[in-house]
């Protein structure tokens, strides 16, 4: 993928506003990560089309939401970032005045991260191995954003136990789910409860190559997390709140 056939496709889409720089740190970044594949297997996207459909083109669709909101958040968290999306094409958008920290709990992802994000053009982006269920226990981690982005496949109340008690009171959680996913997140009323908590937005779209609906669905922490949570990995997957 080169930044001119990358400007090209943004172009033809909301996103044409983004600049040249923003296509060649983005271009950057992407080779690394498929140089990386070759040896480690890190994604079954390896096509221009595929990595601009279902990585860029997905993760932007929170682009213009979070740029109307953009004063609220000086520090956002990609929870389970995989290969760094869509936490590393959001940043780059967003410039430096917003930190970007990408957690994973897979060791190997988190060095591929580390190795194709050692240059200053990424100094505000801090890849970060770890589980959210033990990072929302620790004092320095806990309540510490202002915003947590999250594209992980994870059923929603999944995603709020992990994601909320990493979350400032007044921030947000966004999750993005498939259509399969929607009824789901309808019936969370009790982990929205207990984790004080409510969604206060659902933003549909569908990409060009698909479609399927989507929707980013957007929640609002409205005071602190009790001790409980986050629980144990075992009963958050086995007994969902």
């Amino acid at each position: 993928m080169t930044s001119e056939w990358l400007q090209q496709k943004l172009s033809q889409t909301s996103f044409s506003f983004l600049d040249a720089s923003f296509a060649t740190v983005l271009t950057e970044f992407i080779s690394c990560l498929l140089k990386k594949n070759q040896t480690i297997n890190l994604t079954q996207w390896t096509s221009d089309e595929d990595i601009f459909n279902f990585h860029i083109l997905d993760s932007l669709q929170l682009l213009p939401w979070i740029r109307m909101n953009s004063s609220k958040f000086s520090s956002i968290l990609d929870l389970g970032t995989g290969n760094g999306f869509p936490g590393l094409p959001l940043s780059i958008s967003l410039g430096y005045e917003h930190s970007m920290t990408l957690l994973d709990a897979r060791r190997k992802k988190i060095q591929v991260l580390q190795a194709c994000l050692a240059t200053p053009r990424f100094q505000n982006i801090h890849p970060l191995w770890g589980r959210a269920e033990n990072l929302g226990h620790q004092p320095s981690y806990r309540e510490h954003w202002d915003l947590i982005v999250a594209r992980a496949v994870q059923p929603f109340p999944v995603v709020l136990e992990y994601g909320i008690p990493l979350l400032k009171s007044g921030g947000y959680l966004v999750n993005w789910v498939t259509q399969a996913q929607i009824d789901l997140v309808d019936k969370s009323h009790k982990a929205l409860q207990l984790l004080q908590s409510k969604i206060v937005e659902k933003l549909h779209y569908s990409l060009s190559s698909s479609h399927q609906p989507r929707s980013l669905v957007i929640v609002e922490k409205l005071g602190k997390t009790l001790s409980t949570y986050p629980r144990l990995h075992s009963k958050i997957s086995n007994q969902p709140l």
